[in-house]
């Protein structure tokens, strides 16, 4: 397990958001007690920049789809948006799924 927070570690750094996330559902998989404060941690970073790089892309979408000049790549850019939004609830709810299953569970603590 010490190896794969390590790995996490790395992947933050290499702004791996994607692999950061995996490594620590790993390390949530392997978990048989309350999870330490630098895991919280590295799960609530995981979780934040996992989803952020969806959410700017959605915003950059918008305002693409929004400027009158790309007026006729309007279905184009409401398809696409649609791919990211649907990428983005799917991670949400794996997120929501892993902590309610997985990470509550073990908890013993208030502040986990």
């Amino acid at each position: 397990m010490e190896e794969k927070i390590f790995m996490a570690r790395v992947a933050e750094q290499a702004e791996r958001f994607d692999d950061m996330v995996e490594f620590l559902k790993e390390v949530v998989s392997a978990k048989n007690g309350d999870f330490t404060t630098e895991e919280r941690n590295l799960l609530s970073v995981g979780f934040k920049n996992l989803i952020s790089s969806k959410r700017t892309a959605i915003r950059t979408t918008t305002a693409i789809e929004q400027n009158p000049k790309y007026a006729k790549y309007g279905d184009s850019l409401r398809s696409y948006k649609k791919k990211i939004e649907l990428e983005l609830f799917n991670q949400c709810l794996g997120i929501v799924e892993l902590v309610r299953d997985k990470c509550l569970p073990l908890a013993t603590e208030t502040e986990s």
